[in-house]
C-alpha cells in the first residue's frame, strides 16, 4: 500500500512537473525553435569545405585536437564551415571579462554600467574575435595538413595541396577565401546561439557546446572500448566485456557525483526590516550559494586557453623544430605539466567567475535599497564582506572538485593509454552536465512566466465585460 502511494505521488510528480511544460504553446514554440537552429547547426558542421579533400581514415586524435573539435560542435572532423567554431568568441570574452576586473577603468566601468554597458562590452568582444577568427583558422589550416605523414601524405588536400607552405604559395586566393569562410562561420555560430538566447531556451553558446558534446558521445565510447578489447585480446571475452561494463559504471557514478555537487547549495538568511520581518526561522527566505558557483565557465575558458599554445605550434616552421616540439610535449593535454596547468586554471577561473556570477558588492547594494539584510550582519559593506567571505570559502570546495572531475581523465589515460575522448573526459562531463541543468532550468522558467502571462490574461479577460472596461481597469487591477 505503501509502493502504490509513492508511486502515485512520483508519478503526480512527474505530471505536475511535465505537463506545464508540453502544454504551453509558447514554450513549446521556443523549444522547437532551438532544436531548429541546433539542427541548422549540425548539419552546417558535417558539409566539408569547398576545395578540401578528407580521407575516409581522417580521424580527429590527440587532445588537442579533440578539445578544438568538441568547441566547434564536431566541425573539425568533417573540416566544415564551423571548423573553428566557438574557440575564438570565448577567447575573446575571457580576455575582455579579465580586463574588465578594474584592470582597465573604461572597460570596468561599462562593466558596472548595467545593460547599456554590458551591450558595449559584448560590441568590443566580437570586434576582437575577428583577430583571433584569423589566427584560428589559419592554425586550423595548418594543423589539419600537418596531419599529412612527411613524405607518404595521408590524402588530406586543399585545393590540391598537402602542405602549408604550397597552399598559401600556388592558391593563396582560395587559402584566403578559407581564411574568410572559416571566421564567417564564427560569427554565424555566435548568431545561432544568439537566436537561440533570444528566441529559443537557454544559453545558446552553451547549448551549441553541449550538442558537440552529445554528439560524440557514441563514437568516444566506441573508441575506448576498441582499445580496451585490443590491450585485452590475449584474454578471454568475458574479461573484456566486464572491463567495458566497469568503465561504463564509473563513467555514470561520475556523472551523478558533479549532478550532487551541482545541486548542493549554500543558503544565506535573509531578513525583512519594517512589516516584513519574519519570526520564524524556518520560514526564512534565503540566498542560495552553488558549491559549484561558477558553472561550467570555467572549464570552457580553461579549454579554450589550453588550446592556444597549440595553436601557436602551428606557426612555428619546422625549421624550429624544438620549439614545436615543447610546446607539443609540455603544453599541451597529452602531457602531464599541460594537465597540471589546466588543473589549475581551472581553479583560477573559478575563483575569478564565481564574483562575476555573484557579484556581492551588487548583491549588497540591492539588499541596502529593498530593506534585506542578514541575520547578525550589517547592511552595506558587512554584508558584501560577508557574501565574499562565504563565497571563498565555497570556491575552496567547489574549485578543486572541479578541476580535478576534469583533469582526472586525463591522468588515467597518461597512465593507462586508453583515450579519454572530450565527451567522456571530465571536461566533457562538466559540460554535459552542467549545461543540461542549466537547459533544463530555462525550459522550467520559460515556463512559468509565460504561464503566468497566460493566467493574467485569462483572468484580465473574464473580469471585465467589455473591452473598454478592461483597457479602463487593468492597470487598478494589476
Amino acid at each position: 500500500m505503501e509502493n502504490q502511494t509513492n508511486n502515485t505521488s512520483f508519478g503526480k510528480k512527474v505530471k505536475n512537473t511535465f505537463k506545464p511544460i508540453f502544454t504551453n504553446k509558447t514554450v513549446l514554440v521556443s523549444i522547437l525553435i532551438t532544436l531548429g537552429f541546433i539542427v541548422l547547426y549540425h548539419l552546417g558542421s558535417m558539409l566539408t569545405l569547398p576545395g578540401v579533400v578528407l580521407p575516409d581514415t581522417y580521424k580527429t586524435e590527440g587532445s588537442f585536437v579533440e578539445m578544438l573539435n568538441l568547441l566547434s560542435a564536431g566541425g573539425l572532423e568533417h573540416m566544415s564551415i564551423f571548423a573553428i567554431g566557438l574557440g575564438p568568441y570565448i577567447t575573446a570574452q575571457i580576455i575582455i571579462q579579465l580586463l574588465s576586473s578594474d584592470l582597465v577603468k573604461p572597460l570596468a566601468k561599462m562593466a558596472k554600467a548595467g545593460e547599456r554597458g554590458k551591450k558595449k562590452l559584448e560590441i568590443i568582444t566580437r570586434l576582437l574575435t575577428l583577430p583571433f577568427c584569423f589566427v584560428q583558422a589559419y592554425a586550423t589550416i595548418a594543423l589539419i595538413l600537418s596531419r599529412n605523414a612527411a613524405g607518404s601524405g595521408t590524402g588530406i588536400t586543399i585545393f590540391g595541396e598537402s602542405t602549408i607552405n604550397n597552399l598559401f604559395a600556388n592558391q593563396a586566393g582560395g587559402a584566403v577565401g578559407l581564411l574568410f569562410l572559416l571566421t564567417a562561420g564564427t560569427y554565424i555560430a555566435i548568431f545561432i546561439g544568439d537566436m537561440i538566447t533570444k528566441r529559443g531556451v537557454g544559453n545558446g553558446v552553451t547549448t551549441l557546446i553541449l550538442v558537440g558534446v552529445i554528439g560524440q558521445l557514441i563514437p568516444s565510447f566506441n573508441n575506448v572500448f576498441n582499445v580496451i578489447g585490443m590491450k585485452l585480446a590475449a584474454t578471454n571475452a568475458v574479461t573484456i566485456v566486464l572491463s567495458c561494463i566497469l568503465y561504463t559504471f564509473f563513467f555514470i557514478l561520475i556523472v551523478l557525483v558533479v549532478v550532487f555537487i551541482n545541486g548542493s547549495t549554500r543558503k544565506i538568511p535573509i531578513q525583512q526590516t519594517g512589516q516584513g520581518l519574519i519570526q520564524d526561522k524556518s520560514e526564512l527566505p534565503y540566498l542560495p550559494i552553488k558549491l559549484n558557483a561558477a558553472g561550467v565557465i570555467p572549464v570552457i575558458f580553461a579549454s579554450s586557453v589550453i588550446t592556444i599554445p597549440g595553436t601557436i605550434a602551428q606557426f612555428i616552421p619546422d625549421s624550429s623544430y624544438a620549439a614545436k616540439e615543447f610546446i607539443t610535449k609540455w603544453l599541451t593535454l597529452d602531457s602531464g605539466v599541460g594537465v597540471a596547468i589546466y588543473f589549475v586554471l581551472i581553479i583560477l577561473f573559478s575563483f575569478f567567475y564565481s564574483y562575476i556570477q555573484i557579484n556581492p558588492q551588487q548583491i549588497a547594494e540591492n539588499f541596502q535599497k529593498g530593506g534585506k539584510f542578514i541575520p547578525g550582519v550589517r547592511m552595506g559593506d558587512d554584508t558584501e564582506k560577508h557574501i565574499t567571505k562565504v563565497l571563498f570559502r565555497i570556491n575552496w570546495i567547489g574549485a578543486p572538485f572541479l578541476a580535478i572531475v576534469a583533469s582526472i581523465p586525463y591522468i588515467l589515460s597518461l597512465a593507462t593509454g586508453i583515450p579519454s575522448g572530450m565527451s567522456l573526459s571530465g571536461t566533457g562531463i562538466i559540460i554535459m552536465v552542467t549545461a543540461s541543468l542549466e537547459l533544463w532550468a530555462a525550459i522550467k522558467s520559460a515556463s512559468t512566466t509565460s504561464g503566468y502571462v497566460v493566467t493574467r490574461r485569462n483572468i484580465e479577460h473574464s473580469y471585465y465585460s467589455s473591452q473598454e472596461e478592461q483597457e479602463e481597469k487593468v492597470t487598478q487591477l494589476w
